[in-house]
This record gives structure tokens, C-alpha cells and sequence, in this order.
């Protein structure tokens, strides 16, 4: 959050996500969106082997979620169970094979793993779908310098250099689905706070403009919701619920419209 943020609530809202999520796991189990914000918010935390156990469950409720297999791998690579993450990582791969990241994140395993050949493999086919996939051309670089072409990895490095800087802030600060928080008026509130905090200071999130439409949807206000659903396409013109959300205001029933 900004520096001069102030509180009663969580930052992010992770805590009161995580108790939200709980409730609705107890009465509808079967839900993988539950199980898979809980994941989420319980990763946000460095809670590793917890957000691996909701992440788990909501893929054995939902399989074909590729989402789901790449948080499942980055939890075991963190715990350091790294044939455990290159399964996941190749299922998601197999299920997504036009992704870059699925074969990024093989790849790294492979690197991790001391498999140079296969990590190269695996960080090429990466660079052909994105050429300015900075995590992958820096993993590659590591790669050439740990076989001795120095060459290689300069060029790789000055290809990063020369990407644009990233933002303060890269990783999605509300990651999970807001939406679990809007039957409460005072968590509905305070999560537009908390979200107009931040996009006032980090804009470039097309996700959170649209979670933020999404609750100024619930309560009403349709100007400021077509706002951040219009901000959100002018980041990824290709992000089709917000263009749903933007073209639909009257079509699309609101809890609180009678």
C-alpha cells in the first residue's frame, strides 16, 4: 500500500479474503473460484504449503483451469519440491501450449535442475511467442553464462536493459476476486478505497481498473464503473469482461437491482 496508508482493514484486504473464502469453502465446498482465491490470498502471505493445499483442491475441482497448474508449480518451486512443480508446470504446458509462461516456467525448472539442454529448448520456444518476456530472457542469460558464452548472456541482458522499466509495483496487488468481499457494505467500501489508493499511484493494472468498475458496479454508480471498465480496455484491448461489463450495464442484472 502507499506509505501514508492507514487502516482497520488489512492491506489488500488479504486477511478478511481469507476469512471470506473460508466461510464460503463451509458451505459450498465444491466452488474452485473459493478454493482458488483462498489460494491466492494464503500465496500473498508466504503461506506456501496452504495456498498449495486450496490451490490443489480447486484443480482437482476445475482441471482444465491452466491458472490453477502454474500456482500449483510455483508452490512446490518455492518449497523446493521441483519434480512436483515441473509436473505441474507440463500440464499446464500440455493444456496451453500457445503460453509463453508454460514453457518459461518449465524451462526454469530444467535450469534449476541442471538440465541445461532442455531448459534451452523450453526458454526458445518461450522467446518465439514473446520476445520481451524479461523473466525468460534473463533466466536464458544465466543459462549462456553458466556454459561460458559471455557473449550470449551480454546480449540477452542488454535486450532487458532495453525493455521499458517495469512499474514500482509488477506483481497485481488484489489478485484474487474482490467480489467475494461485496455482500458486506463495509468491505465493499473499503475495498474501492483500497483500490482507488492504488491505482492512483500504480495506473498500469488493467485488472484492478475492472475489479474496481466491478464494485462501483455493485453499488450503483454507473458513471465511475464505466470509467474503470474504459480504463481497463485502453491497458488490454483485449480484455473481453470489461468490454462485456462496459457494453452491458443494463442487460446484466445487479445483486442490488430489484
Amino acid at each position: 500500500m502507499p506509505e501514508d496508508f492507514i487502516s482497520y482493514f488489512s492491506p489488500e484486504l488479504v486477511d478478511e479474503v481469507i476469512e471470506r473464502c473460508k466461510i464460503l469453502i463451509a458451505a459450498s465446498p465444491d466452488q474452485p473460484k473459493y478454493h482458488r482465491d483462498l489460494g491466492h490470498a494464503l500465496f500473498k502471505k508466504g503461506m506456501y504449503p496452504e495456498a498449495l493445499a486450496a490451490f490443489t483442491r480447486a484443480g482437482q475441482l476445475d482441471p482444465t483451469d491452466t491458472s490453477l497448474q502454474l500456482a500449483i508449480g510455483r508452490c512446490h518451486e518455492l518449497l523446493g519440491q521441483l519434480d512436483e512443480a515441473l509436473a505441474a508446470f507440463e500440464n499446464a504446458r500440455q493444456q496451453k501450449p500457445d503460453w509463453p509462461d508454460t514453457h518459461f516456467w518449465v524451462g526454469k525448472i530444467h535450469f534449476v535442475a541442471g538440465r541445461l539442454g532442455e531448459a534451452h529448448a523450453c526458454l526458445d520456444e518461450c522467446h518465439k511467442r514473446n520476445e520481451r518476456f524479461r523473466d525468460a530472457l534473463y533466466v536464458h542469460a544465466l543459462l549462456h553464462e553458466q556454459e561460458g558464452r559471455l557473449a550470449e548472456a551480454i546480449s540477452l541482458l542488454k535486450k532487458i536493459i532495453a525493455l521499458p522499466p517495469l512499474p514500482q509495483r509488477s506483481q497485481n496487488p488484489f489478485p484474487y476476486e474482490m467480489e467475494t468481499l461485496f455482500d458486506d457494505p463495509v468491505l465493499l467500501d473499503e475495498s474501492i478505497r483500497q483500490m482507488e489508493a492504488f491505482v492512483r499511484v500504480q495506473p498500469g493494472f488493467a485488472d484492478l481498473h475492472f475489479k474496481l468498475g466491478m464494485a462501483y458496479r455493485r453499488k450503483g454508480l454507473k458513471e465511475k464503473s464505466m470509467a474503470s471498465f474504459k480504463k481497463a480496455l485502453q491497458i488490454n484491448p483485449q480484455f473481453h469482461q470489461a468490454r462485456h461489463y462496459y457494453w452491458h450495464w443494463d442487460d446484466d442484472p445487479r445483486p442490488d437491482a430489484g
